[in-house]
């Protein structure tokens, strides 16, 4: 009830409420997409251990560690 005996009404969000609240709902998307892309990427680091042999040879997982390159050029590029 309200001050005077009447019904309470709903307040209607305002705009900025209302941004935030998309802007919330857009962050969680984003971070459920990469814990999936990362979970994906994990799952084909894993395959690629299990299989080895030449994939693994010439593979990017090889050189993963604190000390590995950011990135290979083939041909001797710098």
């Amino acid at each position: 009830m309200g001050a005077f005996g009447g019904k309470k009404k709903k307040r209607e969000p305002s705009v900025a409420e209302l941004k935030a609240q998309e802007a919330q709902s857009r962050a969680e998307e984003r971070a459920t997409t990469q814990e999936r892309t990362e979970m994906q990427t994990a799952q084909a680091r894993r395959r690629l251990l299990r299989r080895g042999g030449l994939r693994l040879l010439f593979s990017a997982a090889r050189q993963e560690g604190p000390g590995a390159p950011t990135t290979r050029m083939l041909g001797g590029g710098s």
